[in-house]
C-alpha cells in the first residue's frame, strides 16, 4: 500500500533537511566551479548534493522519476515526477552569500503534489502538500509554524522580488522596466536575492507579497510554487495564466495584488 500523502511529507522533509545540511556543511568549500553559460555556475557541491538526493530519492520512492538540474534524470512508472535543484542560487553560493537553497517536488498532472525549499544558512525549510496546507520549520531552533492563508496587501505595502536571466537579452530590459514601474508605482521595495525557491516560498509565507520572473525552470519553481498556492497565493505566467506546473515565466502572490501587479505588466 502507498504511504498516506501526510506521511509522504515527512520524507521530503527529512530529504530536504539532510540536502540543506550538507550544503551548509560544504559552504565555502567550493573546490571547482563549471560555467555551462557565460553566467551560469555550477559546482562539484552542486553534483554531489544532486547525487545524495536522487540516491534517496529512488530508496524511498523507488517508482517516480526524476529530472534534476545537473542531468541526473530517471524513469519512472508511478506517473509521477520529482523536479531536483540540488543547489538553487549557485552564484550565491560561489560567493559566500547566505540566499541558497535546495528544492525539491513531486508533481503530477494536476501540478506540484508535494514540495520542500530548505534554505539552511537563513534556518528556514518550508514543506507543503497539496490541499494539507504548509509549514515553516526552523530546524536549528526546533520552531515550527503552520502557515496561515494569506489576506489582502495593499500595494503601496507590498514588498516585491524579482530575478534576472542568465541570458543578459532584452528579457534583462523587461524585467528592469517591471522593477521602475514597479517603484513608481509606489510598492514598499523590490528585493533580488538570486533564488527563485527561496523568493515563491517567502511570499508564500508572508516575508515577501509578490515575485515574478521569467526564464525559470521547472525545478526552480515546483516546491515554492506549491507552498504559495498552499497558503492562497496565485502563480501564473506573466499573463496571468494559471497552469498547472508553470515555469518560463512567473508571477506570484496573494490575488488582488497579483490582479494588480498582473495589471501593471499588461500595460
Amino acid at each position: 500500500m502507498p504511504r498516506a500523502l501526510h506521511d509522504e511529507m515527512a520524507a521530503v522533509r527529512r530529504l530536504a533537511t539532510e540536502a540543506g545540511t550538507f550544503l551548509l556543511e560544504h559552504h565555502g568549500e567550493v573546490r571547482r566551479v563549471d560555467r555551462k553559460g557565460a553566467v551560469d555556475l555550477v559546482t562539484d557541491i552542486d553534483r554531489r548534493s544532486e547525487e545524495r538526493l536522487l540516491a534517496a530519492i529512488a530508496d524511498d520512492f523507488p517508482d517516480d522519476a526524476i529530472e534534476a538540474e545537473e542531468g541526473g534524470d530517471r524513469a519512472g512508472r508511478s506517473g509521477r515526477l520529482w523536479y531536483v535543484d540540488p543547489l538553487d542560487g549557485t552564484t550565491n553560493y560561489v560567493h559566500g552569500h547566505s540566499h541558497f537553497a535546495v528544492s525539491l517536488a513531486c508533481c503530477d498532472d494536476q501540478g506540484p503534489l508535494l514540495g520542500a525549499v530548505y534554505a539552511p544558512y537563513l534556518d528556514e525549510l518550508y514543506v507543503a502538500g497539496r490541499e494539507l496546507g504548509a509549514v515553516q520549520v526552523r530546524p536549528r531552533r526546533g520552531d515550527e509554524r503552520p502557515l496561515p492563508r494569506r489576506g489582502p496587501v495593499a500595494f503601496t505595502d507590498a514588498l516585491l522580488a524579482t530575478g534576472f536571466s542568465y541570458e543578459r537579452d532584452e528579457r534583462i530590459d523587461r524585467i528592469c522596466e517591471l522593477m521602475r514601474r514597479c517603484l513608481r508605482r509606489g510598492c514598499h521595495g523590490m528585493r533580488r536575492a538570486g533564488s527563485a525557491a527561496i523568493d515563491l516560498a517567502q511570499v508564500g509565507a508572508g516575508r515577501l507579497d509578490g515575485f515574478f520572473e521569467l526564464t525559470l525552470r521547472p525545478w526552480d519553481v515546483a516546491a515554492g510554487t506549491l507552498v504559495c498556492r498552499e497558503t492562497g497565493c496565485l502563480v501564473t505566467d506573466m499573463d496571468a495564466v494559471e497552469h498547472p506546473l508553470q515555469w518560463e515565466s512567473v508571477l506570484a502572490g496573494p490575488p488582488v495584488l497579483h490582479a494588480e501587479l498582473a495589471e501593471l505588466i499588461r500595460e
